[in-house]
């Protein structure tokens, strides 16, 4: 991914990490999720959550890094 350094690698990963998770708690907690079959959660979960389970936070720790290097704090 080309990160700065170690420390700063495992830091945008704590950093993104703790931001995910703090966000999807916060959507899960404001919503109701209505009953679904099981075979449409079984079409529905790859799509929705494929991307955003390898993608985003691999984009994420790289953006977190750059701005953690730009702004000199690692």
């Amino acid at each position: 991914m080309g990160l700065a350094s170690p420390f700063s690698a495992i830091l945008s990963a704590v950093i993104s990490t703790r931001s995910s998770s703090w966000c999807s708690s916060r959507s899960r907690s404001r919503r109701e999720i209505p009953p679904l079959g099981a075979a449409l959660l079984l079409r529905r979960q790859p799509a929705h959550y494929g991307l955003g389970g390898i993608l985003i936070p691999f984009a994420g720790i790289k953006l977190i890094d750059l701005t953690l290097v730009m702004t000199h704090l690692v």
